[in-house]
């Protein structure tokens, strides 16, 4: 797989204290684009809770609703307040036409990225709104707003999962929560490593920058989307796709 070099990002576009006394909840933040928006949101001086199911701060199964409850529980005892979540997990899924998904997978697949938004917005919105303000990303994918071939338990996840934001954003709107989604292509993470060589040149052609997104310029958005400069874009799905996605 040939991809063009990214010029990146580096600490010198970071905006130290930007995020002094917010308290941001991050999921996924073990992996690729999670880790990166940790890191970003620190350097902006957050107080970051970093979970995953292992090799984070903090343990959630984002699909159990008693440990979301548990969790956020936790935040708000230690610290008072959280004022972002970015919900940054995922599962590729089953990778094969839709009449060989095994249902098992599609749930399974459904569950991890869909549901498991769902449950993270009703554990933390509440508190939220108490406070007047709050911050949601949710992430979303490119195939949420094409589909893939092959790909259709994760593409009807991600496609919830802009529609979730969606009605959420709506009722949140006038409580100063600003909820949106991203959707990337590409991004240099694990995920890819679950899908074939051939697979992964195909779905490369279709990026016009002509390379894989790296997870710096994840966490530059995120940053943003979770920042108080975020208060009138709501109900959004902003694409980071390398010009793939050229729909309303």
């Amino acid at each position: 797989m040939t991809a063009v070099p990214s010029q990146g990002l580096d600490v010198s576009s970071y905006w130290p204290g930007r995020y002094r006394g917010r308290v941001v909840l991050v999921t996924g933040a073990a992996g690729g684009l999670g880790g990166a928006a940790v890191e970003r949101l620190r350097a902006e001086n957050a107080v970051v809770v970093a979970t995953d199911r292992v090799g984070a701060d903090q343990e959630l199964d984002v699909t159990s609703e008693e440990q979301w409850e548990r969790v956020c529980a936790q935040v708000l005892a230690e610290h008072g307040r959280i004022d972002g979540l970015l919900l940054a997990h995922g599962a590729q899924g089953p990778e094969v036409p839709v009449e060989e998904v095994d249902p098992a997978d599609w749930r399974r697949t459904l569950s991890i990225n869909l549901d498991s938004c769902f449950l993270g917005l009703r554990a933390v919105l509440p508190s939220m709104k108490r406070a007047g303000y709050g911050r949601v990303v949710a992430l979303s994918s490119i195939s949420g707003r094409e589909g893939n071939a092959s790909m259709t338990a994760y593409s009807t996840s991600k496609a919830g999962v802009i529609a979730l934001v969606k009605a959420a954003a709506k009722e949140s709107a006038s409580q100063g929560v600003c909820i949106n989604a991203v959707a990337p292509s590409m991004f240099q993470t694990p995920l890819l490593q679950h899908l074939s060589a051939e697979r992964n040149a195909e779905l490369l052609s279709r990026v016009p920058a002509g390379r894989i997104g790296q997870p710096a310029e994840f966490a530059a958005l995120a940053a943003w989307l979770l920042s108080e400069e975020c208060s009138y874009t709501t109900g959004q799905v902003l694409d980071l796709s390398g010009g793939r996605y050229s729909g309303s």
